[in-house]
């Protein structure tokens, strides 16, 4: 399954360099539809950010869930400087993103504290999560012009999603998904975006939609690398192995294509994808001795179809197929590690409205997952579940969503997760409050990797928390909203790699007896358009407090402590006529982490654009970027080297 497709990598490039033809817009959802609260706005129209889908299965303004989630749309993808999603979910509260390399090439998740196998990505409602490791979790053929928009849950999802969503769910929605299938005015469009910068840092993507009366039709494609940065030794020296000068360069390539149509009253979507990267995988997962190259590729496939969502009995059934190789060479005269990880889940679910106070969901999922791999072995497990939830609005301001789910897994048994949110809303304020279960099982490396210094364990039990939160969300003025949400979890058996005593030579995966984690959550947003001048800020402040206990002293524990104490997220986006200048930043303090040599870092990435409209319906846009604008020298895993200063251009078409 290596270098699958190499055509791909020449039909990605030629794609992303179409310049699209004009076309008429689609039709815009009426802004009253955040005013309802059934699935009828779900999965098929643009939704404003005030309804989500995520914390309950089907769409209701997001004030009414008891949760805390936060809403990125496409309009922010545009107006930030990214060229990632990893980028952008470094600016979301409470989001850990620890990166390994440079413009998404492998980042690992953590949300309120958890570890990195403690998130569940989504795209499109289907699992994503790699039954192998969590450090494939943004192995995404998604580009981003494909991305409508994305949902970040804060907080326990196993009763809605099933295993892994301890620490909150990512779910990202593509724009060939949400795209109305009836009604549908005619038209073409696209989007396609060059960039250059330092380092021969190149970067193409394009996407090219097609809507007619009852049908959509999505492609996308996109093209990046570089010559990488050189990696120094502490006295300043290039290091070089056999390969030459040891660098951070990369190159990836990926490609998209979907469609939607009617299906009687509903509609049938299907998308296929393919991811294809090659690295320096310097210092990722070991220090002595590592200059690591690794290469892997993602398959993608899923299909759904769903009734009427303006229907009161609302149905949607699910299959999704992600297939993912990885080559990984320690160094030069290393034996390559090549494993192959199979992911399959099916789901159905049935939702209804019973009276203006009662709307119930349930449904069945399933996954079969495995892996063939020359240092792991062959494996495969099955596993599913069952899951019911209801929203009960007995007066305006007072809503309970309630969730149960019963998973079965060979890996742990039978294992019940509830979870009970509640909201309750006045003019300028709401008051949520919540608490759930979840469990997550054991992935394939932590069961069977063997290496000198890392060693898994076959007999490893699920781990299983508890979590409760209660916050307000203040809407000060129009303008200006401020939130806060204090959180504590539980979390029995938690699986880490630990050494009993110190002088132990591996890191052994081991049931960790208990870890509790508190934290605080502070955000302000501000939106205003003052004399012209459109100004949006968000900002966060994230305390977590994390203490370990054990039947058994451990002197080291890789992972479990390695949150920062103190996050301060944000960005902010001044616009005024064609112009527009946005800045994100963020400062993490992991004074807890033995792991990482960079325990406190601020980041600054800031981006100024000039855009005009060409003829009408057709735009361009120039931009200049700087990333790490203040060349600050960090790592966040181990100590593989994240890029200093990088300047880069870049040159945007759409319609």
């Amino acid at each position: 399954m290596y270098h699958l497709l190499p055509s791909l990598r020449v039909a990605v490039l030629a794609a992303s360099l179409l310049v699209f033809v004009s076309s008429r817009s689609v039709a815009a959802q009426s802004d009253d539809t955040a005013e309802r609260d059934t699935s009828e706005v779900a999965m098929y129209v643009q939704m404003p950010d005030s309804v989500v889908v995520t914390a309950s299965r089907y769409a209701e303004p997001s004030q009414t869930t008891g949760r805390r989630v936060q809403v990125w749309t496409r309009r922010d993808i545009a107006e930030m400087p990214i060229t990632t999603v990893d980028q952008l979910l470094e600016v979301t509260a409470g989001l850990d993103v620890r990166s390994r390399g440079a413009f998404g090439v492998q980042s690992d998740l953590s949300l309120r504290g958890s570890t990195f196998n403690g998130v569940l990505l989504l795209v499109d409602g289907a699992r994503v999560n790699d039954p192998m490791t969590g450090h494939f979790l943004m192995d995404i053929p998604i580009p981003l012009p494909e991305i409508e928009r994305i949902e970040v849950l804060r907080g326990p999802a196993t009763a809605l999603y099933g295993p892994d969503a301890l620490g909150g769910v990512v779910q990202i929605f593509t724009r060939a998904a949400m795209a109305p299938v009836q009604n549908t005015e005619n038209g073409v469009g696209g989007d396609v975006i060059g960039q250059y910068g330092d380092y021969s840092l190149y970067g193409t993507e394009g996407q090219l939609r097609v809507a007619r009366e009852h049908w959509r039709i999505s492609v996308a494609g996109t093209a990046q690398g570089s010559n990488g940065q050189p990696i120094t030794n502490d006295q300043g020296d290039v290091i070089e192995s056999s390969r030459g000068e040891e660098r951070t360069d990369f190159e990836r390539y990926a490609g998209t294509a979907a469609a939607k149509t009617k299906l009687g009253d509903g509609s049938i979507y299907a998308r296929i994808g393919i991811d294809d990267r090659d690295f320096s995988a310097y210092h990722y997962y070991a220090v002595a001795g590592d200059t690591a190259r690794e290469s892997t590729q993602t398959l993608w496939a899923q299909i759904r179809a769903q009734g009427d969502p303006r229907a009161d009995t609302r149905w949607t059934a699910q299959v999704a197929s992600k297939l993912h190789d990885d080559n990984y060479r320690y160094n030069p005269q290393a034996s390559p590690s090549i494993h192959t990880s199979r992911l399959t889940t099916v789901q159905a679910e049935v939702s209804r409205t019973l009276s203006p106070e009662w709307t119930v969901n349930g449904g069945v999922s399933g996954q079969v997952r495995g892996i063939d791999s020359n240092t792991l072995g062959d494996r495969a497990d099955v596993a599913g579940g069952v899951f019911a939830s209801a929203r009960y609005r007995p007066t305006k301001p007072f809503v309970l969503n309630g969730s149960l789910r019963l998973d079965g897994d060979p890996l742990y048994g039978l294992e019940p997760t509830p979870q009970l949110f509640a909201s309750y809303s006045l003019s300028t304020v709401t008051l949520r409050a919540g608490v759930g279960r979840a469990v997550r099982a054991p992935n394939y490396v932590e069961r069977y990797i063997d290496l000198p210094t890392t060693k898994g364990s076959p007999d490893l039990n699920a781990e299983r928390s508890w979590s409760a939160e209660a916050g307000t969300d203040i809407y000060v003025t129009p303008e200006l909203t401020l939130r806060l949400t204090g959180f504590g979890r539980r979390t029995t058996g938690l699986i880490d790699y630990a050494k009993v005593d110190e002088n132990d030579a591996a890191y052994v995966a081991r049931n960790l007896n208990e870890v509790e984690t508190l934290g605080l959550e502070t955000e302000a947003s501000f939106r205003q358009t003052i004399q012209g001048v459109r100004v949006l800020l968000d900002g966060s402040y994230t305390l977590m407090d994390q203490t370990l206990t054990s039947q058994r002293p451990v002197a080291d524990a890789r992972y479990a402590l390695s949150s920062p104490r103190h996050m301060l997220q944000g960005r902010a986006a001044i616009s005024y006529g064609q112009i527009t200048g946005s800045v994100n930043a963020s400062y993490l303090d992991r004074t807890g982490n033995r792991e990482i040599p960079t325990d406190h870092y601020g980041l600054i990435h800031v981006r100024l654009a000039y855009g005009w409209q060409m003829t009408e319906g057709k735009h361009v846009a120039v931009s200049a970027e700087v990333r790490n604008l203040r060349d600050r020298e960090y790592s966040d895993v181990l100590d593989a080297p994240m890029p200093g200063r990088t300047f880069l251009v870049s040159l945007r078409f759409w319609l």
